[in-house]
């Protein structure tokens, strides 16, 4: 047979071969990875928490313009390994790929479509490693879990986003939350003040420009180019995603959803309920195995004759919490005997319900963290009790870092104790080393016990207390 006729034969037998496998689709998406590959942002990152199909939905949203042999994608990690590895990237993709007709080609990590479109996997493990993009011209570029990359990998492959074949480009990004990445910053507007994706914004487009390396953002293109004359906004959304949104991964393997409840409550809040503000294990004050360790029994009655140290943080209204403790500072372990623990009560109404208790395990001294109102609720207590010593606890930062490196010493030292339910064991395990405040949720409980134990000096000075006039406002710093 001549070569020319073979060779005819060859193409039609390819062309025939992706027209019968053209109708091989891919399983049907659920709905959040439906709205991503529906979107027409033109920068899209998917994720909020593992298990949501991120890679899967990745790999379909790059295969859009696989019919066409001008078309072609790159799809991005960190290393090589994270390619290559057992049920990474390029394991994912031969689940999918055959399904097209493609044939792989391992050695350069590429699938060829049956009409020469190709999909290539790449790395960019150096910084250095983006001048190797230098001069492309990108119609897709994908990023797998994007918090791995750097923000200056992130936007130089974004300067070569551009297609000379009338393919509209696209960039896609796949991540995880991270409150230390450059990542939070960009998905912000999109997240909830609880660090969670608000679903009222799920693939809501906004616009941004860089101006010297700062993003500046808009709720149209016509915004930003009316401010800043010549610019090219980009268009850009967010789609927050959980495992509870793949129902396809719940029926295949129940006991992944176990393993993430089975994680520490930072990572659990990190990665089952794709929690942006809440921070890696490392970056928490307390150690959460210490943390644990202290939660032994459960609250007391007051006994007579045991010496009780009292700590609140106020609440000033809404969803925040009145919080007031009692130590039982007899022996050590120092152990949580009593807590009241109210939201959206008034102050006036908790005060009321708080004093009998006061009286039934009467303090030595009562500390009282002083910050936007805390001055009056302490004034009130005072004069309800003239009895007691009342000490003002300062809220700057410079006395917070104090007074909680003092509870973290307790707890490192397993010299208090706390009932197992108790929920002050999350909020401890949330609050950020750096901010001294929760990462998530509230924070309440863990200021009334370092109020308390903020005044624990002042109780071994000064035994027995004698009764003080007023209310003294300082920050005990022994």
């Amino acid at each position: 047979m001549p070569l020319a006729k073979a060779l005819q034969l060859r193409k039609m037998a390819e062309i025939a071969r992706g027209k019968r496998q053209k109708f091989v689709d891919f399983p049907a998406p659920h709905p959040k990875q439906s709205l991503a590959l529906k979107s027409k942002a033109e920068v899209l990152l998917f994720g909020g928490g593992a298990g949501p199909g991120k890679t899967t939905w990745l790999l379909w949203d790059a295969a859009k313009h696989i019919d066409s042999h001008l078309y072609s994608a790159v799809i991005l990690r960190r290393t090589y390994p994270e390619i290559c590895n057992e049920g990474g990237l390029w394991d994912e993709s031969q689940r999918w790929y055959p399904l097209k007709g493609a044939t792989a080609h391992q050695t350069r990590l590429e699938w060829t479509f049956p009409s020469g479109a190709t999909i290539r996997f790449s790395h960019l493990q150096h910084e250095k490693n983006v001048n190797n993009w230098q001069g492309a011209q990108l119609p897709y570029v994908g990023f797998d879990e994007v918090t791995h990359f750097t923000k200056k990998q992130f936007f130089y492959l974004l300067s070569r986003l551009r297609s000379p074949h009338g393919f509209e480009p696209k960039m896609r990004a796949t991540c995880n939350p991270d409150a230390d990445s450059w990542v939070a910053e960009l998905v912000n507007w999109w997240i909830g003040e609880d660090g969670y994706a608000d679903p009222q914004k799920a693939g809501e487009i906004r616009f941004f420009i860089v101006v010297d390396d700062i993003i500046i953002w808009g709720d149209t293109k016509q915004e930003l180019q009316i401010k800043y004359p010549g610019c090219l906004p980009k268009s850009f959304t967010f789609i927050g995603a959980t495992v509870e949104d793949n129902p396809t991964l719940l029926k295949a393997d129940p006991g992944y959803l176990a393993n993430l409840q089975a994680q520490n409550s930072v990572d659990r809040d990190r990665l089952l309920y794709g929690n942006w503000h809440v921070k890696k294990a490392e970056s928490m004050l307390f150690d959460v195995e210490a943390v644990d360790a202290c939660a032994i029994g459960n609250y007391s009655s007051p006994i007579h004759g045991r010496r009780y140290l009292w700590g609140i943080d106020p609440n000033y209204g809404g969803d925040d919490y009145f919080t007031a403790q009692a130590w039982d500072i007899s022996t050590v372990p120092y152990t949580l005997a009593y807590e009241y623990h109210k939201n959206k009560t008034p102050v006036s109404t908790s005060i009321r319900a708080l004093i009998p208790f006061i009286r039934r395990y009467p303090p030595l001294i009562i500390g009282v963290e002083i910050n936007s109102g805390g001055k009056v609720i302490a004034e009130n207590l005072a004069e309800k009790m003239p009895d007691i010593r009342i000490q003002g606890i300062l809220s700057t930062k410079s006395s917070k870092i104090i007074n909680t490196d003092r509870l973290k010493l307790f707890v490192e030292e397993n010299a208090i104790n706390y009932p197992k339910n108790w929920e002050g064991i999350e909020e401890f395990k949330k609050f950020s080393k750096d901010d001294r405040r929760a990462v998530s949720g509230h924070d309440d409980t863990v200021m009334a016990a370092a109020s308390a134990f903020a005044c624990l000096d002042l109780v071994h000075t000064r035994d027995p207390i004698t009764p003080s006039v007023g209310v003294q406002f300082a920050h005990p710093t022994f």
